[in-house]
């Protein structure tokens, strides 16, 4: 994604070092660099050892969700004072240690949420179309000619009223469909662009909307939220779009909703482990795969590393940072 060197951390570089250790980078890294000392290592979080070994060394850590940023790897990082998640996910960083660790915590919130939006509106679009199937047909000889259907005047429930959410929410409603909208922690009078119904319960949201998709963060009590019973609960015939975590879904019992005909697709951007094991969902001829992209673009990158570089900075000079999402703003005892 970018074409920076590796370069390990020298031990004369102990100031101001950052240690990038997935692939994530952008223009704002590069100038950056002017200030800053970067490791860019994008494979280094595949061995646990000489992450520990690395990260003693770092001030500044940046990772995306395949990085376990747990107590272990903080403990082991004296002089660390930012953890940096490129994206908005957080259940891979332990934040109960960041926080007694006295580190900060930034994520780039809402900065890929166009991103994850498109990606869930096209999903949907390849449904209506049936657009994949269509594609292996006619690329394999046959000219099948099959009705597909229009999303203008549907219904769509957005689960989890975030920044992806929301833009899910807003486009959706651009295209002319009825945006039915669930999240608990929303105050119920707040007003959401495109939301055309705030629902009280999700059961109301499921039994009412033809598509669904989630928009929540992979929590114990969102575990697998998506089980046999919501599935049962869900319109019959209609769609679910998973662009969240994947751990969201019971795939067991997704498999079964579909074999039965109760729902007719499912569009999975994640899945419970990435990648995924052997299981009927990984060739199932009602769904859609990606192998989670939704929030990657140029664009959001940009928006990304702009935010996490800036971040970094002020963090690293004493200043306050303003994407925090621990209960620190500044390092404590560092």
């Amino acid at each position: 994604m970018n074409n920076s060197t590796s370069e390990e951390i020298s031990p004369t570089k102990f100031s101001n070092c950052v240690l990038v250790v997935e692939d994530v980078w952008g223009k704002a890294f590069d100038l950056a660099k002017e200030q800053l000392t970067f490791s860019y290592q994008p494979e280094l979080w595949k061995d646990g050892e000489k992450l520990r070994q690395a990260i003693a060394r770092a001030d500044a850590l940046v990772v995306r969700n395949r990085t376990q940023v747990n107590r272990e790897l903080l403990a082991s990082a004296p002089m660390l004072k930012v953890v940096a998640r490129a994206g908005v996910g957080l259940d891979n960083i332990d934040l109960t240690a960041a926080d007694e660790l006295g580190v900060v915590v930034v994520a780039a919130l809402g900065a890929n949420a166009t991103s994850v939006g498109e990606h869930a509106l096209a999903m949907a679009f390849a449904f209506a179309k049936d657009l994949v199937n269509q594609d292996n047909d006619t690329k394999a000889g046959r000219w099948d000619r099959r009705l597909g259907f229009e999303l203008n005047a549907k219904s769509w429930g957005v689960i989890g009223l975030g920044a992806t959410g929301r833009e899910t929410a807003r486009l959706s409603h651009a295209i002319g469909m009825k945006v039915f909208g669930y999240d608990p922690l929303l105050p119920a009078d707040r007003k959401v662009e495109g939301v055309d119904r705030r629902c009280e319960t999700i059961d109301e949201l499921l039994a009412t909307c033809d598509i669904v998709s989630l928009h929540v963060p992979l929590t114990p009590s969102t575990k697998n939220l998506v089980d046999a019973e919501f599935l049962a609960k869900m319109r019959e015939g209609s769609y679910l779009i998973n662009s969240s975590r994947g751990a969201l879904v019971d795939e067991d019992a997704l498999v079964m909703a579909l074999d039965s005909g109760h729902i007719c697709g499912a569009a999975l951007d994640v899945r419970e482990a990435e990648p995924p094991k052997a299981h009927p969902l990984n060739n199932h001829k009602k769904v859609i795969a990606s192998p989670h992209v939704a929030g990657l673009t140029h664009e959001s990158q940009d928006r990304i590393t702009t935010i996490l570089a800036s971040e970094v900075e002020s963090i690293l000079r004493g200043q306050v940072a303003t994407y925090h999402v621990g209960s620190h703003c500044v390092p404590v005892g560092k």
